[in-house]
Formats: C-alpha cells, structure tokens, sequence
C-alpha cells in the first residue's frame, strides 16, 4: 500500500546503513478527490540535488533529507525536512495544506531542522547546509569588514563548502551588507538593548541596510508588517518572550518577506543570497517565510514559537497563549475594560446591529480596540457558548474603514450559511461559529474563531489590522480551531470540518 511503501522510503533514508539520503511524498493528484490524499513520490541518493530534479513547479511535496555535519573530528547525521510548494500551485490547494502539515510531519517524525521553499534557486545542497550548520553552530561567520560580506565555514561531510559556495556563485552580483546589519540584529538579540525588533531590506541589488527597528514586545510583529508591501523584499528579526511554567524565556524569530508582485527575475537572484542572509540572523528558534500578511502576526509568531518548543497544543484545555508581559499598575489600571451596568436586551436570530441602537465606545482593551457596547458584544458570544441558546454564530464588524472601534454586525441560528451571507469582499469581520464532531457515538461541541478579511479592502486598513490581532482574538477565547480567510473558497464548512478534525486528532489521512 502507499503508506507502506512512502513509511519504508522514510526508514531508508533514515537507515546510516543505505544510500538512499531521501525521499518525499506528495498528492495524486492537483484536482478531484484523489487531490487530498498522498502517496510516495520518489527516493533515492544523490542529496538535494537529485531530490530537486523530482519537484514540479505545480506540486506540493514533503521530503525528507539526510546529510552529514562535522563537528572538529566527529561527524554525525542530520535530518532535513523540506516542503515544496511550487509557484504555480493553484489556490485551493494552498488553503489545504495548513490542515494537513501537522498529520504529515507526524507521519515522517522528527527532524533536526524544518525548511519551506518555493523555487529551484531556494533549494539547493549549499542552502540545506548552511542552515544546518547555522543551528547546530559547527559553522563560523566569517565577516570582511572591509565588505561586509559574510561566509560560514565548516567542514561538512569531509569537505568545506565554503569554496563549493563561492565556486557557485562567481558571475553574480555578491552579497554586502552596512556594518549596522549584523549591530542590529546583535542588539534585537541582546539582553542590553531595548530593541526587540529590526527589518533589513536591499539598498541596490544586493547591499542590505538597516530600513526600521523599535522597541516593546507588545504587537512589535504589527509594527514591523507596515514595512511590508507587494513590491518589496525584508528580511526581519523579532523577539518575544515565552513562558514556561515560571520560566521566562527569550525567543527569536527570523522573517523572510519577498512581496508577490517582487519580479520573477528579483525572486531568482534572491534564492543566490538565501544562505547567507539566513546564517545573517541565525541562530534563531524558529523562521517565518510568508508572502501574506494574514501570517505575519503577533499571534501566529507565537505560535510558531510554541510548536518549536514542544507547547503548543493542538486541544482547548490547556492550550497555551500569548499573554502579554504584565504591565506596571497604573498602565493595568489605564487598560482595564470598561462594563456598563445595564445588560443588553437579546437579540432576535437574524438581527444586525447598528451604532445608533447603543451607546457610544466603550474603553479600549490594550488600548488597541474599542468596542460600541462591549456588554451586548460579550452576551452575543456567551449565546453562541450556552447549550441552551439556538444561536450558533455571531459576528462583529468596524464602524467604519479606518476606524479601530468594533460594532455587532449579527448574530443567528441559521448555521455556517447564514454567517457566511454576511462575510463580503470589502470588509473585515470577525466571529465565532459553533458546531458539533462526532466521534464514535459522542457528539462534542466545537468552536470556530473566524477573522475574514475581504480581498477590496484597502491597504491601509489591512495594514492597521495586525495590531489588533490579539485584543481581538481574546474577546472570543477559548475556541478550538480558527480559519483566516479573504475569498469565498477559502472558507467553507468542509475546511472548517477538517481543521477540528485535525486539531481533535480523528481526521483520517490516507496515503
């Protein structure tokens, strides 16, 4: 059977004792039914090189590599795992995939270091290597200062790629870098500087310079997205602090942003610099490379955070969140929300909210949202929650496009149809839908976060939304799963059904 053959190909490659040094699976298929489930692609020996020559530009794959890393006089093994998303991979597809990373990457086990890639220029033997030895720190940066340039030496398998590296790339333009470059990146990391946040970006075609860098941990992800655009290319650093039990840890993220409209000719001269920009930052605990701004928030870094470090949970007890470190008293003061005394009278099923039916704003939450009354927003969600109301979604709205104040667009019974009538292309809604799993003969309760975000909305207001991700999403906690979402394909009652089932553990992934 396929996921027989694809879990012996898996062994191989994992086995000091063949050469087979990957192997990868991918779809049956690009439409139909056959579309959602995986088989083996291919193995063999010969490295990334060999593997690169299988992967189609209109495929999704997920490989497995083994290569070799030498440490002074000892060699030891490491694995790669590689997901391909070509550059032709038609949409629906892509908004499939987040549903099944978790399933597959179980499917595979573990390995020492994880790398997204999209083009044959990102993906290559001198790429794979430098990152490896960037984490396991058995390569040295090496910087001209007279240059800025930056090589890492190592010896890998015997050999050292830094010739390798520079044989490669003779006849293109080299990689240079300000001295404030690596100062700043330094400082992001440092325990004497307040900065917690840094983008770089390219001065000509291929000199980086210091573009923005702040301060506060706070939305610092939000406020390093406003120097994204479609048309450019950053690379940024960030830091956050996780906690653990008691333990505060600081974490650090790299971000690669290359904006779709970036030309295609750009995109491959870039894919030239990949190695070295990334040992730039490294060591980092976990790396982002996303051309949509719908990822890049503080709460998805989080995210990303706690899966590297084994505390993310995919349930809804004890799943951990980001909180915010504790702010001084006066500030807490300051933030603490506002609640009216008189409750509000409940709504019918279908009814839409109006500023003019209730008061005015209420106080911020972090001072990052207000709200148009905040007590009628609250009992609309504990409807939705209570077992004895019919009413299974609700929904919530901005007053007005540039406006951080939020209203009650709605609420009802009619299911997932009748919040989906209200979701249009030029605005930003949020909500919370409830519904039921079976299992065996248990039927459980589940609860969906929806942040829909039309595709006509404007840039500046998509911009704005990111520093107020988290105030938001807390106004709906807990929930099981959540949907980003800002074309009508990718928001449907059977991609909601397939993130509960994966996050519950009972979604079935044939191979």
């Amino acid at each position: 059977s396929q996921d027989r053959a694809a879990a012996d190909a898996i062994e191989d490659v994992r086995n000091d004792n063949t050469p087979t040094d990957w192997m990868y699976i991918t779809y049956a298929s690009t439409s139909g039914a056959d579309s959602q489930k995986l088989k083996l692609g291919g193995s063999g020996s010969g490295g990334v090189s060999a593997l690169k020559g299988k992967l189609a530009d209109d495929v999704i794959a997920f490989a497995i590599v083994r290569v070799t890393d030498k440490i002074d006089d000892s060699v030891t093994v490491k694995f790669v795992w590689i997901n391909w998303l070509g550059k032709k991979v038609k949409t629906m597809q892509k908004a499939r995939l987040s549903v099944h990373l978790g399933p597959v990457k179980a499917f595979m086990g573990q390995t020492h270091h994880d790398y997204t890639c999209n083009t044959e220029d990102e993906l290559s033997h001198e790429i794979i290597m430098e990152r490896v030895m960037g984490y396991s720190g058995s390569g040295s940066k090496v910087i001209d200062n007279s240059t800025g340039r930056t090589t890492l030496k190592g010896q890998v398998g015997g050999a050292s790629t830094t010739s390798q590296v520079a044989s490669n790339r003779q006849g293109t333009d080299q990689l240079t870098f300000a001295p404030e470059v690596p100062a700043i990146i330094r400082d992001v990391k440092g325990d004497h500087s307040p900065l917690t946040w840094a983008v770089i970006t390219y001065e000509g075609s291929s000199h980086l310079v210091v573009h923005a860098a702040g301060e506060g941990e706070d939305g610092n992800v939000a406020l390093l997205t406003t120097y994204l655009t479609d048309s450019n290319v950053v690379y940024g650093i960030v830091r956050k602090t996780e906690q653990i039990d008691n333990s505060l840890t600081a974490k650090f993220v790299y971000i690669r942003w290359i904006g779709n409209s970036v030309p295609r000719m750009q995109k491959a001269k870039l894919g030239t610099h990949a190695g070295d920009i990334y040992n730039l930052f490294a060591p980092c605990h976990t790396s982002l490379d996303s051309p949509d701004l719908h990822e890049v928030t503080d709460e998805n870094i989080m995210k990303q955070i706690m899966i590297a470090s084994g505390t993310y949970k995919h349930v809804l007890e004890g799943h951990p969140t980001y909180t915010p470190a504790p702010a001084p008293a006066q500030t807490r003061q300051q933030q603490q929300v506002h609640k009216q005394d008189a409750p509000p009278k409940r709504m019918s099923s279908t009814h839409t909210a109006t500023s003019e039916s209730h008061g005015g704003p209420s106080k911020p939450v972090d001072r990052v949202v207000d709200f148009i009354d905040e007590e009628g927003i609250k009992q609309a969600i504990a409807e939705v929650r209570s077992d004895a109301s019919d009413i299974n979604w609700v929904l919530v709205t901005y007053d007005a496009p540039q406006s951080k104040t939020l209203k009650l667009e709605g609420l009802g019974s009619g299911g997932f149809h009748e919040l989906k009538s209200h979701l249009k292309d030029d605005v930003v809604m949020y909500g919370l839908y409830r519904n039921t799993e079976r299992i065996d003969d248990s039927v459980t309760v589940k609860f969906t976060f929806v942040d829909w975000r039309g595709e006509r909305i404007r840039t500046m207001q998509r911009a704005k939304l990111a520093t107020h991700s988290g105030a938001v999403r807390a106004l709906f906690q807990p929930f099981h799963v959540d949907i980003n979402a800002g074309l009508d394909e990718e928001i449907t009652e059977e991609i909601i059904q397939k993130k509960i089932k994966s996050a519950a553990g009972t979604a079935v992934h044939v191979l």
